[in-house]
C-alpha cells in the first residue's frame, strides 16, 4: 500500500533544543504526523504535538496554541513516532507543526508545513 506524503519540514528550535524531519502522510485510514528516527529534543512538562494555523516565523511561547489542533502529548523525546490527524480536518487551514509546553507556554520548536508530492510505501 502506498501513502500519499502531504507536507514535510525539518524541526527548528524556538526556545528549546529539536531537530528532526517529520512528514505528514495520508493513509487508507487517515493522515499521520510521523516524526523520522532522527527526531530530538529535550525533556520537559507537558509537552504536546500541535498544528498551528499561525505561520512559524510568527509563533512563540504565548501565542503558539491560539486556534491549534493537540494531536498529543509527546511520546518520547528521541526517535520515530505518529500521531493521528483527526479525520475531516482540513490541512490547508494550517501552516506550521509544533512542538509546545503546554503547561508553561513555551514554545520549544517546530517548522512549517511544507508542501510535499511524494509517494512511499508502507
Amino acid at each position: 500500500m502506498q501513502a500519499q506524503v502531504l507536507y514535510v519540514g525539518e524541526l527548528t528550535k524556538k526556545d528549546k533544543s529539536i531537530r528532526g524531519a517529520w512528514h505528514i502522510e495520508q493513509r487508507h485510514d487517515g493522515a499521520v504526523l510521523v516524526l523520522g528516527e532522527d527526531f530530538k529534543t529535550r525533556s520537559g512538562p507537558d509537552l504536546k504535538v500541535f498544528l498551528s494555523p499561525t505561520a512559524f516565523t510568527s509563533l512563540r511561547g504565548s501565542n503558539a496554541v491560539d486556534g491549534s489542533i493537540v494531536l498529543g502529548e509527546l511520546k518520547s523525546t528521541r526517535g520515530e513516532q505518529e500521531y493521528a490527524i483527526p479525520a475531516g480536518l482540513d490541512l490547508d487551514a494550517f501552516s506550521s507543526v509544533i512542538v509546545h509546553c503546554e503547561a508553561y507556554s513555551v514554545l520549544w520548536g517546530g517548522s512549517q508545513l511544507n508542501a510535499a508530492d511524494t509517494a512511499i510505501d508502507r
